[in-house]
């Protein structure tokens, strides 16, 4: 057998072996066979919850199987995450999350119980949330610049602050306000977004930060007042509210949600998951249900996702502990 011929038989070979190779691995596994469940790591009233039940009706629909939405409060979101990091990597145990539990809480919460950056498979970023810093309607404030003097006028009042938990963006924007202003604030840390706001409008806390899905129905009923938004740039669903960092530069956290499935999971899953969602969320009336709550749909690949979580991360490892941040 001459050289060529043998160069050409190994060719075809190897040519039969990679086509092979290539549609085994574009088969999508026998999956879902039963019921998928979206762990929520916040309680209900949460960004996270409202969002989780949005993409619940097209999953069930494109994948046939009943998709359950299970709450897992706790630890500003670290108890649900941990129970998907440490899950079969089968499509079957997913998370739906604001950002902290893969970027923040790990470096403010001590024996943290996964690794962010490899406990996870990113899927797809869904929705970015406003973040507002709101205070109940009895006070006598209504800009960022009042609330400061008024604390300041007030040094001995209990200025406190709530938030959805020790390592929660709401959390860190609280303690960037406390820190580049000086302002003897004490942090109030809760189960969630939800109840702090909650507490928020019995007056049991004067000041608390939360995203939009939490905050709008009491700002609509009159009961607490929205100051500014702890974000880069105003909101057009939230029109004649400044940011903060218009009065005290640098208060500027990022606020999204994500869908992350535990390390490990099939990439035809992931993918066919951020099929389903990317579609869904394109619609009309999923643009129109995000909007009420002062949410945009974003979508994107889970490369994209990955890319934005991590190099979040990083930021947040140089600021943390710039504001002398420990882990509690």
């Amino acid at each position: 057998m001459t050289l060529f011929n043998r160069a050409a038989r190994y060719g075809v070979a190897l040519t039969g072996l990679l086509l092979a190779t290539g549609a085994a691995l574009a088969q999508t596994p026998d999956w879902p066979t039963r019921p998928v469940t979206l762990i929520v790591p916040y309680p209900p009233g949460a960004s996270t919850d409202f969002i989780a039940r949005l993409i619940r009706d097209p999953l069930a629909e494109k994948l046939g199987q009943t998709i359950v939405v299970e709450n897992r409060p706790g630890a500003g979101g670290t108890t649900g995450a941990a129970q998907v990091a440490h899950s079969a990597p089968d499509g079957y145990t997913l998370l739906v999350t604001v950002n902290a539990p893969v970027t923040m809480n790990s470096f403010m919460q001590k024996n943290f119980p996964y690794d962010p950056m490899k406990a996870f498979t990113p899927v797809i970023k869904v929705a970015d949330v406003v973040m507002t810093l709101a205070v109940n309607a009895k006070l006598p404030v209504t800009t960022v610049q009042e609330l400061i003097d008024y604390a300041k006028k007030h040094p001995d009042q209990k200025m406190s602050f709530g938030s959805a938990g020790i390592g929660s963006a709401h959390h860190i924007a609280g303690e960037l306000l406390k820190q580049k202003t000086g302002l003897n604030m004490v942090h109030v840390p809760y189960r969630g977004g939800g109840p702090a706001i909650q507490d928020l409008v019995a007056g049991h806390i004067p000041i608390s930060f939360g995203t939009t899905p939490a905050v709008l129905p009491q700002v609509q009923g009159g009961t607490i007042r929205v100051l500014g938004l702890a974000e880069e740039k105003r909101s057009p669903d939230l029109p004649g509210v400044p940011t903060i960092a218009e009065t005290v530069p640098g208060v500027v956290t990022y606020t999204w949600v994500g869908v992350f499935a535990p390390a490990g999971t099939p990439k035809p899953i992931v993918d066919r998951i951020n099929g389903i969602i990317a579609e869904a969320i394109k619609t009309p009336e999923s643009a129109a249900k995000l909007k009420t709550q002062g949410a945009t749909a974003a979508g994107g690949s889970p490369a994209d996702l990955e890319k934005s979580m991590r190099a979040e991360y990083a930021h947040w490892t140089k600021v943390i502990p710039s504001i002398g941040l420990k882990p509690e």
